[in-house]
């Protein structure tokens, strides 16, 4: 059986004595069968387009950014990986470094993605936005 809810107003302190919700059975149709359809028809409307997000503006600068931000990340997964063969597994030393070089390629990834391609990004957005309100 299933446990009583208490936040279910039935089984409140101030609750009704006696209210229970209307079984669906005793409900009666707004109208008789086979008589005119329930709604009236509307006229179908264009589904609304999705939108989809702006493209994010990119100069060459932000690209040699991120081809080092790329980097940096496959150095991490590769060290990540080589930490996992069953012959450095359980080196001490060897994890210490790969560690090491994990940890050093982490931050700077980090750096770049948060703070230099952000920083680069939003200059250029303020830079397209001053054109364009100079060209109208």
């Amino acid at each position: 059986m299933a446990r009583r809810s208490p936040l279910n107003p039935r089984y409140q302190k101030h609750a009704k004595v006696g209210s229970t919700k209307k079984s669906a059975s005793s409900l009666k149709p707004k109208r008789e069968a086979g008589s005119a359809p329930s709604a009236p028809s509307k006229p179908k409307q264009p589904a609304e387009k999705k939108r989809a997000l702006p493209a994010l503006p990119t100069s060459p600068e932000i690209q040699r950014w991120r081809r080092i931000w790329w980097a940096l990340f496959a150095v991490m997964i590769v060290t990540a990986a080589v930490s996992y063969l069953p012959s450095l597994r359980h080196n001490a030393t060897a994890q210490r470094i790969g560690m090491a070089v994990l940890t050093g390629a982490f931050f700077p990834a980090m750096y770049i993605e948060l703070v230099v391609i952000r920083r680069l990004r939003n200059d250029l957005i303020k830079q397209q936005k001053g054109q364009k309100k100079d060209a109208k």
